[in-house]
């Protein structure tokens, strides 16, 4: 906060003060209509005009303010006395003048503008000031009023400093006449001070007609802004009855204002509309507090159309509640808007309700018919393994080559032949089971993988003259996600297997698994192998079910286990994405929250 500095003509300006004799004085009308009309035309819940003294500053008239003086180290109007124009802090919050003042605060005194009090003779006395608990700006109509109220308040400021001179006058020509009764030269002087004492009455009750004038002009041009605008204005009295309406409002209804006035204007509410309208009215006028409600208005063209009105709690120069002001805005186009996108979303829903419905139809079906299949196979799949095993080792010295070749060929087929019926048997109960997922420790979980490999195969450890193909890279602490622990592993097996398989030929073979905490709050889990890799543009087909870059004589498989991989991770609320270069292997990453 930063105190206004004494002006340079601070004495002469005191002194002028004690010439007008109002200080401490108490409220005159005049001053009160004219405060009344400041708050209203800046529709300002708050204003006052100000007297600044040497330590403090008084309030010859106020609106909504509860105190009749303040210190003068913290006044604003201080400040608004030190130049010839408005002061206008569209928010005190952000002016280091005010910062800090302890009659700024979030809810009052946000907003303040103020016009000095300039006498004729040169000195400022005071402000015109206008408050409000929100910051926010004046209009430039509104600010050239406030200036012109403003000068009207330094015109009786004016009048008062010459009726008390003419009344010295007055009473300087009552001595004389005491003095010098019996002198007939000094009774015409006497007369003749009476005559200009009568001139100046004449004067200030000219001054006072011509300021009514210009209240009675300001007063027409707010109606006039009021009636330019876009916005459906009114006003109500203590009876809660409405007793004026702008001529937009006239013209949006069609009706005259006659029509409206009291409670005429409900005539045009919807019939649905009318109870929540006035019970939300009532309710509001009852508390003395500001509203804002929606509402359909019969238009002049007979149809209703959506607004919404915003009312605020009115109050006159002694902070007495007198009604309400309100304004109003066509909204129909932004409410039918609003029912489109209602109906769109109810749409939506629905339609996302039923191919829900028929997806899980499908999924029931597709499993159903999977899994029939699957064990209708296995029958005479067995039949076939187990005849061409028999003719393998009974008879096999009886067959030629050829026939032996053959053999071999249709054993190999009955074992692929397994391993697609096992994978989409693994894949459909994948789709049926039920995920649970726990706070999982990836760094233990990536090491009893490994582990469990190894043991499948102990040429995968480390040893004499053996490379360790199985490598693991994890912070010494735990690394949690959220994960089904069990559908976790599987995924993790099947990528092993898969790095394994497609490096076996690299000399050497190395397959390494990664845990590191990732981004937004998630954990990684990656495997990394130096085998063949693949073209990045191939990416999302390798997911695919039944999906193979390779042909099966070079890398057996059935082209099941990344999409298992895909539809675990998306089931446990994860992701998986790979990266590869042909020839320089490829990375497998799954992303999952923490």
């Amino acid at each position: 906060m930063i105190p206004a500095p004494i002006p340079t003509d601070e004495e002469q300006r005191l002194q002028a003060l004690a010439r007008c004799a109002i200080l401490d004085t108490a409220a005159e009308p005049l001053y009160d209509e004219l405060t009344a009309l400041a708050a209203r035309l800046c529709a300002a819940p708050a204003a006052a005009i100000t007297l600044v003294d040497r330590h403090r500053q008084w309030f010859k008239s106020r609106i909504n303010v509860p105190v009749s003086e303040t210190p003068r180290a913290i006044s604003a109007c201080a400040h608004t006395l030190l130049g010839d124009g408005p002061l206008v802090c569209e928010d005190a919050f952000q002016d280091a003048r005010f910062h800090g003042n302890p009659l700024v605060a979030a809810d009052r005194n946000r907003f303040y503008a103020g016009v000095p009090l300039r006498l004729a003779s040169g000195e400022r006395l005071g402000a015109l000031c206008v408050l409000d608990h929100r910051p926010r700006r004046l209009e430039p109509e509104q600010l050239e009023m406030l200036e012109l109220l403003g000068r009207h308040v330094s015109r009786l400021l004016d009048a008062r400093i010459t009726a008390a001179q003419q009344g010295e006058a007055l009473k300087d020509s009552d001595r004389m006449v005491e003095l010098h009764a019996g002198m007939a030269d000094e009774s015409r002087g006497l007369l003749v001070a009476a005559e200009q004492a009568r001139l100046a009455l004449v004067e200030l009750l000219e001054s006072q007609r011509r300021l009514e004038q210009e209240l009675r002009e300001s007063e027409q041009h707010f109606r006039t802004l009021a009636d330019q605008g876009s916005a459906l204005i009114w006003t109500s009295g203590l009876d809660m009855g409405c007793d004026y309406f702008n001529q937009p409002w006239l013209n949006f209804t069609g009706r005259t204002l006659a029509q409206e006035l009291g409670s005429g204007w409900t005539e045009g509410i919807h019939p649905e509309d009318i109870e929540r309208c006035l019970l939300t009215y009532k309710a509001a006028f009852v508390a003395q507090r500001s509203f804002s409600i929606e509402y359909r208005l019969r238009a002049a063209d007979g149809r209703h159309r959506w607004i919404r009105d915003d009312g605020s709690p009115r109050h006159d120069s002694q902070g007495r509640f007198i009604g309400f002001i309100g304004y109003c805005y066509d909204i129909t186009e932004a409410k039918e808007l609003e029912f489109r996108m209602r109906r769109f979303h109810a749409e939506l829903e629905q339609r996302v309700a039923e191919r829900t419905a028929d997806l899980a139809t499908a999924n029931r079906e597709l499993a159903t018919f999977t899994y029939t299949v699957s064990h209708d196979l296995k029958a005479p799949l067995r039949g076939i393994d187990g005849y061409s095993r028999m003719l393998q080792l009974v008879h096999g010295d009886l067959l030629d080559d050829g026939a032996r070749d053959l053999v071999a060929r249709i054993r190999h087929g009955v074992g692929q032949m397994n391993q697609l019926i096992h994978d989409l048997l693994a894949y459909c109960h994948l789709e049926q089971r039920q995920v649970r997922c726990t706070r999982v420790d990836l760094v233990d979980l990536a090491r009893r993988a490994i582990e469990a490999r190894r043991a499948d195969d102990p040429g995968l450890g480390p040893g004499p003259g053996v490379e360790r193909v199985l490598q693991l890279e994890a912070p010494d602490t735990p690394v949690m996600a959220c994960a089904d622990a069990d559908g976790l592993a599987m995924v993790l097996r099947n990528l092993i297997d898969n790095a394994l398989k497609f490096s076996a030929r690299s000399q050497p073979p190395c397959v390494r698994l990664r845990v590191s905490h990732g981004e937004d709050g998630c954990a990684m889990l990656s495997v990394h192998d130096n085998g063949i890799g693949f073209d990045m543009q191939y990416h999302d087909r390798i997911f695919e079910i039944f999906q193979r870059l390779e042909r099966a004589e070079a890398y057996p498989g059935t082209g099941i286990g990344l999409a298992i991989v895909r539809k675990a991770m998306q089931r446990m609320g994860g992701r998986v994405w790979a990266q590869g270069e042909p020839g320089r292997g490829a990375v497998f990453h799954l992303e999952m929250p923490q």
